[in-house]
């Protein structure tokens, strides 16, 4: 049986009047009273016949009576005031009691929604490790069509890697495979991926971007989901020029501080993670600079909107690069 939503508290019905008077009538009906009891003591004492110790007893006798009556209403106000501010008290309970409940009604009714949703995160996290297994777990492809003799170092795939002197990896190919494959059904995104995986200048920054791509989906931070406010090309080359600090703090255009929060407290507390983020940040910025004085202006903007740039622009505000 599904469980039912708790049942809101049912309307009172007409609100109860307080007891006691208002003030207002209180202390007009009191001032009523001392000024008939002045009025009374005026027209009966007689100041020339009668003694001192007589016009006492007179303004005793008629005082008396009009301050209690006076005293009377004004208790009667401060009940009813008393009864009012109980009254105000009461409905602010009755309130905050129907807002408890609503708020509980809500997430009875959102929980299937929200365990959707945590199911979706789950799926995505899962394909996200099941693909990035996928890259390291292929033999980098050979770069030339000729067909070598196995020996040792074919056996290890190690025939695949490029001669360190031979020309750098096309920037659509770097740009590609720093983004990293879209899905399993992006040949062209692996296709970059291994080339860049073969080439010992590239692999380190891959491997390293990998790293905090997968500990970082593991908070639920994925880097499709940023939107990070994007910077001028001119404070890309700042950058790869060396340049550090407020001259390249438009670079840390990330402002989702949910993400800034988790990623900060993740390096706190774990001194891995933090290891693999200063490792990711020495060689994205190693590669960067050897990238940026050749590339154009719609290559670096290209280059700075991929997922493995998002990354940085997180965990370099995380780490005051950019401060």
């Amino acid at each position: 049986m599904p469980a039912t939503a708790p049942k809101p508290p049912k309307a009172t019905g007409a609100k109860r009047k307080p007891r006691g008077l208002e003030p207002r009538i209180a202390r007009v009906g009191a001032f009523i009273a001392v000024c008939l009891a002045a009025l009374a003591f005026v027209l009966v004492a007689d100041f020339e016949t009668m003694d001192q110790l007589t016009l006492i007893a007179l303004g005793l006798a008629t005082f008396m009576p009009a301050v209690v009556i006076a005293l009377g209403l004004l208790v009667a106000a401060a009940t009813w005031s008393l009864g009012r501010e109980t009254e105000i008290l009461q409905g602010k309970l009755d309130e905050l009691r129907q807002t408890l409940l609503q708020k509980e009604t809500d997430a009875a009714r959102l929980s299937p929604v929200a365990q959707s949703h945590l199911e979706t995160l789950q799926a995505r996290q899962k394909a996200t490790e099941t693909s990035l297994t996928m890259f390291f777990s292929q033999r980098g492809r050979k770069l030339t069509g000729r067909d070598t003799e196995p020996d040792s170092q074919a056996s290890l795939g190690l025939d695949s890697l490029p001669d360190p002197t031979s020309e750098t990896l096309p920037a659509s190919d770097l740009i590609r495979a720093l983004h990293f494959p879209e899905n399993e059904a992006d040949q062209e995104g692996f296709d970059s991926l291994r080339l860049a995986l073969a080439d010992p200048r590239l692999a380190p920054l891959i491997r390293a971007a990998q790293d905090v791509l997968t500990r970082l989906a593991q908070e639920g931070i994925y880097m499709d989901d940023l939107r990070p406010d994007r910077a001028r090309p001119e404070f890309w080359r700042a950058f790869a020029e060396g340049r550090r600090g407020p001259a390249i703090a438009p670079l840390g255009g990330i402002r989702d501080r949910s993400c800034l929060a988790i990623t900060s407290g993740r390096m706190r507390s774990d001194p891995e993670f933090r290891a693999s983020v200063h490792l990711f940040l020495r060689e994205f910025d190693r590669v960067f600079a050897t990238f940026a004085p050749h590339a154009d202006d719609s290559q670096i903007s290209a280059f700075a909107d991929t997922r493995s740039a998002r990354a940085f622009m997180l965990l370099g505000r995380v780490s005051g690069v950019f401060s």
